[in-house]
């Protein structure tokens, strides 16, 4: 079993649903005091009445993965989050990275532009 830390919106929002909640389960399935077992058909459905036919959750996986490498997070972390046992898996983000890394090369740039400026 795989543990991995939720935010403080997602639980939250799963909280809130919870109190919400009908039954024991916050997705229960079609037979009663069952959990939900298919996500197929509820997909289709919320994504259709989200006005976003044709998204699959593997999209959100991929634009999640791809928010946090741009964001500068590390591919280890990223892989981690996205359950990937391969680094090779996490590295297809890996281009993803360049922001941050031309970021820091800036910064550096600029730190040797006012020293060598200083010493002038």
């Amino acid at each position: 079993m795989e543990h991995l830390p939720l935010s403080i919106q997602a639980v939250s929002l799963l909280k809130k649903m919870s109190e919400e909640a009908t039954t024991q389960h916050i997705f229960p399935g079609k037979i009663p005091g069952k959990p939900l077992q298919d996500i197929k058909k509820a997909w289709k459905t919320i994504s259709t009445k989200a006005g976003l036919p044709g998204v699959r959750i593997h999209d959100l996986r991929h634009t999640h993965a791809s928010h946090l490498v741009s964001s500068g997070l590390s591919l280890s972390i990223v892989g981690k989050l996205l359950g990937h046992t391969q680094a090779s898996t996490t590295q297809r983000y890996a281009h993803l990275a360049d922001e941050p890394l031309r970021q820091a090369t800036e910064l550096f740039g600029s730190k040797v532009e006012k020293l060598t400026s200083k010493a002038s």
